[in-house]
C-alpha cells in the first residue's frame, strides 16, 4: 500500500462497461465455483481516471462480494453506474452475508475484518479500496445487515484531477 501511495496516476480514458467486463472474465471460474451471478447494469458511466487504481478498486470489492456470498442462497452480485454533475457513482450489491452496522467504519481500517472468519483474508483490501478512492478525489460507502448483503458505494469523480497529494 505504501508504494502504491507514492505511484504517478496517469489519467486514460477509461471505457468503464470494458473494465468491469475485462474484471469479470477473471473472476468468472470462482463465480462459478460458488454458483453465483455477476449482473453488469449497463451503460456503465466512463471515467478519465487511473486504470490501475479503478482496476484495483473493482477488483477488490467484486473479490469480496464473491468470497462473503451467503451459503444458503444463490449468490447474485450487481454492478450499476449513475451520473451526477461532475461524479460517478457506482454500486457493487451482494446479496451475500452482510456486515453488521456497528462493523461499517472498521472494515475499512488496515488489518481489521468482521464477522465470522471463515476464508482467508488479512483485512488489507477495504483498506486499500478506502486509500485509493480517497486518493483519486472520491469515497465509499457501504450498507449492510447481517444476512441481508451489503452494497458498497463509490462516488468518483468523472475526470481525475491531480491536487498534487501524493504524485511527486
Amino acid at each position: 500500500m505504501s508504494r502504491e501511495g507514492r505511484r504517478a496516476l496517469v489519467p486514460e480514458q477509461l471505457p468503464m462497461d470494458r473494465v468491469i467486463d475485462e474484471i469479470a472474465a477473471t473472476l468468472k471460474q470462482r463465480l462459478d465455483d460458488a454458483g453465483a451471478t455477476l449482473v453488469i447494469e449497463k451503460p456503465l458511466p466512463d471515467l478519465v481516471n487511473d486504470r490501475v487504481a479503478i482496476e484495483q478498486i473493482f477488483a477488490n470489492l467484486l473479490e469480496n462480494a464473491i468470497k462473503y456470498l451467503a451459503p444458503a442462497r444463490p449468490g447474485r452480485i450487481v454492478v450499476r453506474g449513475e451520473t451526477s454533475g461532475e461524479r460517478a457513482m457506482f454500486e457493487i450489491a451482494d446479496n451475500g452475508r452482510g456486515i453488521d452496522p456497528k462493523d461499517h467504519q472498521r472494515i475499512f481500517d488496515l488489518f481489521r475484518r468482521a464477522g465470522t472468519q471463515n476464508v482467508a483474508g488479512e483485512g488489507i483490501g477495504l483498506a486499500q479500496v478506502r486509500a485509493l478512492t480517497n486518493r483519486l478525489g472520491g469515497f465509499i460507502d457501504l450498507e449492510s445487515a447481517l444476512d441481508e448483503g451489503a452494497t458498497f458505494r463509490l462516488n468518483l469523480p468523472i475526470t481525475y484531477v491531480d491536487h498534487g497529494a501524493g504524485n511527486e
